[in-house]
C-alpha cells in the first residue's frame, strides 16, 4: 500500500520515540508536520512546539537520556537545521539517543553545491552534521528511503547510543511510496571483543588488591546495567565512586558509596581514586573533567582496568600505556564478570580498613561545612545540600550549566530513584529547555527541578512560554550570584582582578526574574536568607505546577573544593595534585591521609 514518506517517516519515529516529538513548525516541512498532525488526531502521538530549535533539540536529547528511547526533532531548512547544531553535539558528547529531522529544498536544488547558496533558505547542512553524528543522511532517493530511516533508527539505539541527522527534501515528503516493494536495512552481527582471560585479569588484579576502587559512568545507565551494578559492588564490597553523568545510579547513603571525584569534585572522591591501587572503571570515558588536566598523574600509581564500548576512547593521550583497556558493552560482559566473581571471588577477602578509611574521609570532608548556614548570605552548597535533603526518591532533575553545574554535582545527596540530567561533556549554558524533555519523559507527571542561574537561564528564556503553555510541573531553581560566578572567580585568579562581562559592573544585564515569571504567568518565589531556607524550600516542593524559585546567593562565594590551578612566571597554568584539593588541607593532614592509605591491606 503506497504512502507518504512524510506519513512513513513520522510513524516510524513515533514507534521508537515513545509516542513523543519536539519541533517547530516551518515551510520545509510542511509536509512532516502534516504527518504529525494526522498521527496526533488518532491519538498515537504527542507533539511539543518550541520558540528556538536549540531548545527543541535540547528537550528531545534530555527526553531520549531520560527514556532510553529516541528523543525525535523535527525542524524546517536553513538556519532552523543550524539552531540544532550545539544540541547535536551534546547528543554525541553525553550518548544520547536522538535524530532530527530536518526539512530541506527540492532534491534537484540539494544538488547545486557550487554557489554558496542556490535554494531558497537553503544550506549544505549534511556535511556539518556528518562531523558530529554517527549518521547523517539525505533522503533524496525514493528507493532508498526504507532502508536508510531503518539504518538510521538503528544507529541511534545502537550501543554506544548517539545522535543521526535525517535531511527530507520537501518533494521527498510529499511522494507516495510503497515501503513493502524496497528492501530495509540489515545490521551485521557485531561479535564480542572480549575474551575469558580479559576476565580472570580483572578477577585477579581485584583479588591481589589492597585498596580498590570503582569508578563507574554514564554507560552503566545507558547499557541498563544498574542491578547488575549493584550486584557486583555487594560482592566486591569495595569503595565506589562515580561520575556525575551517573551520579543517580547509586545512593548516597549506599554502605559503598564515598564520592564523586573530579576537578569540582569532593575531597573523599578524589582521595579514593588517586590513592586506590586497583582502579575498575565501568562505562566511564575519563574525561578531564573526571580525571584532571594534569591526566598523566591520575591515580598514576593505579592499575586502572579500563572497560569501555568505544575503542576510540582508548587511543587518548590521557590513556597511559599501562592501563589495561578491554572493549566491551557492560551489558554483556558484567553479567559475565559477576558469574566469574561469584565463582572465583573467595568472601573471606575483605577490604575493611580501606572501605573504612574511606568512609572516614566522607564523613570527615563534607561539601557543605558547618559555618555556611551561619553566614550572612546564603552559601549554594548549603542550599543545595538542604535542598537534597528534603526532595523525595522519585522527583527529575534537569541541571543546566555555569556555577550551578559544580555545586549541584558537589552537594546534592542522591537517593536512588532519582533522576539527575545534566549536559555532561560539553557543558552548554541554556541547557534549562532540557527540563522540557525530562517532564514530557514522566507518565506520572513528576515534579521536575531544574537548576539553573541568573546568567545561563538567560540563554534560553524563551522556553518558559512552552512550560506555561503546556503546563508542565517543572520547578526552575535559579542561583542569583548576581551574574556569572564562575567566569568572576577567574577573571580574579588570573587576570589580575580585571573583570568583564560577568555582572551589570563590567558589562552584561540581568533581569528582575520575578517580573519574568509575571509576564510567563508562572508563579515565583524568592529565597533571601538562610532563616527562610527550610520554610521556604517547603513551599517549593509542596506548590504544584510551574514555578521559579530565585535562591539569591553571594557574590564572592568560592567554589570548593576544587583541584586547583596557578600561574607560572612565564604565564603557563599548571594543575595542583589531584587529591591535594583547594582549599588546601594542612601539609600535616595531607600527608597523613595518604600514610593511612598505604598502610590499607586486605585482610
Amino acid at each position: 500500500m503506497k504512502i507518504r514518506v512524510a506519513d512513513y517517516l513520522t510513524e516510524k519515529l513515533a514507534e521508537v520515540g515513545g509516542n513523543n516529538i519536539f519541533m517547530i513548525t516551518g515551510g520545509m516541512i510542511m509536509f512532516l508536520t502534516d504527518a504529525v498532525e494526522k498521527l496526533h488526531r488518532e491519538k498515537k502521538l504527542n507533539y511539543y512546539c518550541f520558540h528556538h530549535e536549540q531548545a527543541a533539540a535540547m528537550a528531545a536529547e534530555a527526553y531520549g537520556r531520560a527514556t532510553g528511547k529516541l528523543g525525535v526533532t523535527y525542524v524546517t531548512a536553513g538556519p532552523a537545521a543550524l539552531n540544532t547544531l550545539t544540541s547535536v553535539v551534546g547528543s554525541l558528547v553525553d550518548r544520547s539517543p536522538m535524530i532530527v529531522v530536518s526539512g530541506q529544498s527540492k532534491v534537484e536544488q540539494t544538488k547545486i553545491v557550487e554557489p554558496r547558496q542556490f535554494s531558497l533558505q537553503g544550506f549544505n547542512t549534511k556535511p556539518l552534521f556528518e562531523q558530529v553524528t554517527k549518521y547523517a543522511v539525505i533522503l533524496d532517493d525514493i528507493k532508498d528511503v526504507k532502508y536508510k530511516v531503518e539504518k538510521a533508527i538503528y544507529l541511534a539505539l545502537e550501543q554506544p547510543v548517539g545522535p543521526v541527522w535525517i535531511e527530507c527534501p520537501i518533494d521527498i515528503q510529499g511522494s507516495l511510496f510503497d515501503p513493502d516493494e524496497y528492501e530495509g536495512f540489515i545490521p551485521d552481527v557485531k561479535e564480542r571483543k572480549y575474551s575469558q582471560d580479559d576476565l580472570y585479569l580483572i578477577v585477579n588484579a581485584l583479588k591481589n588488591a589492597s585498596r580498590p576502587a570503582i569508578l563507574a559512568g554514564a554507560g552503566v545507565r545507558q547499557s541498563n546495567m544498574i542491578e547488575e551494578f549493584h550486584e557486583l559492588i555487594d560482592i566486591l564490597k569495595i569503595p565506589v565512586t562515580t561520575t556525575r553523568m551517573s551520579m543517580d545510579i547509586i545512593d548516597d547513603n549506599n554502605k559503598y558509596f564515598v564520592g564523586r571525584p573530579g576537578t569540582y569534585g569532593d575531597r573523599t572522591g578524589n582521595y579514593t581514586v588517586h590513592n586506590s591501587d586497583v582502579l575498575l572503571v565501568l562505562g566511564c570515558r575519563l574525561s578531564i573533567g573526571v580525571i584532571g588536566h594534569d591526566y598523566d598523574k591520575f591515580a598514576n600509581e593505579s592499575k586502572k582496568i579500563i572497560i569501555d564500548v568505544d575503542p576510540k576512547e582508548f587511543k587518548k593521550p590521557s590513556i597511559n600505556k599501562n592501563d589495561i583497556c578491554i572493549e566491551a558493552n557492560l551489558i554483556d560482559i558484567l553479567p559475565d564478570l559477576i558469574n566469574l566473581l561469584k565463582k572465583e571471588y573467595e568472601d573471606k577477602i575483605l577490604f575493611d580498613k580501606w572501605l573504612k578509611l574511606t568512609k572516614e574521609w566522607k564523613e570527615k570532608y563534607p561539601v557543605d561545612l558547618p559555618e555556611y548556614k551561619l553566614e550572612k548570605e546564603i552559601n549554594s552548597y548549603h542550599f543545595m545540600h538542604e535542598f537534597s535533603k528534603k526532595v523525595s526518591s522519585n522527583t527529575l532533575f534537569a541541571v543546566d550549566t555555569g556555577s550551578c553545574f559544580h555545586v549541584h554535582a558537589q552537594a546534592f545527596k542522591v537517593k536512588f530513584g532519582q533522576r539527575h540530567i545534566i549536559t555532561g561533556g560539553l557543558s552548554t549554558m541554556g541547557y534549562s529547555p532540557s527540563s522540557i524533555g525530562v517532564a514530557v519523559s514522566s507518565k506520572e507527571h513528576k515534579d521536575v527541578y531544574c537548576i539553573s542561574g541568573d546568567g545561563s537561564i538567560q540563554m534560553n528564556l524563551q522556553e518558559f512560554q512552552t512550560i506555561a503553555y503546556y503546563n508542565l510541573p517543572i520547578k526552575t531553581v535559579i542561583i542569583n550570584n548576581d551574574g556569572y560566578l564562575l567566569i568572576r572567580l577567574t577573571q580574579k585568579n588570573f587576570c589580575e582582578n580585571r573583570l568583564i562581562g560577568e555582572s551589570d559592573k563590567n558589562g552584561v544585564g540581568f533581569p528582575n526574574m520575578e517580573k519574568v515569571a509575571n509576564l510567563y504567568g508562572i508563579k515565583y518565589l524568592s529565597i533571601k536568607t538562610n532563616q527562610e531556607l527550610d520554610e521556604k524550600i517547603s513551599e517549593l516542593l509542596n506548590y504544584k505546577g510551574p514555578m521559579i524559585c530565585e535562591v539569591f546567593t553571594g557574590r564572592e562565594q568560592l567554589l570548593i573544593p576544587r583541584v586547583a590551578s596557578k600561574k607560572e612566571e612565564d604565564g603557563k597554568i599548571v594543575s595542583m595534585p589531584y587529591d591535594d584539593m583547594f582549599p588546601f588541607l594542612s601539609r600535616d593532614e595531607y600527608s597523613l591521609n595518604k600514610l593511612k592509605a598505604m598502610e590499607c591491606k586486605r585482610s
